[in-house]
């Protein structure tokens, strides 16, 4: 597809057809990199483990048992990652590395 790079205010912007946002699956926001001199849109913001709900309640029963496997806990409560904003443990300045 060819579209014009127009001006908009000190900026510049495609514009693109509904249709193309929506089977790209667009809402009102998108992520844009650069790599190798090409701009890469995606749809956004990105929401790590989207679907980890779905994929653990998929696993069997004895599937989580075996080997191991520490995923029970998990099943239960995947979205609690995303619950509450993580924090890095307090830095302990006497240690050596």
């Amino acid at each position: 597809m060819h579209t014009k790079i127009q001006k908009i205010g000190e900026g510049f912007g495609l514009l693109l057809p509904k249709d193309l946002l929506e089977a790209c699956g667009f809402g009102s926001e998108a992520v844009v990199t650069v790599q190798n001199n090409c701009l890469i849109v995606t749809p956004g913001p990105h929401q790590p483990r989207l679907g980890w709900a779905e994929a653990l309640s998929a696993i069997p029963d004895e599937v989580l048992r075996q080997d191991g496997l520490q995923l029970e806990a998990f099943r239960e409560s995947p979205e609690s990652w995303d619950a509450t904003e993580w924090q890095w443990p307090a830095e302990k300045r006497d240690e050596k590395i």
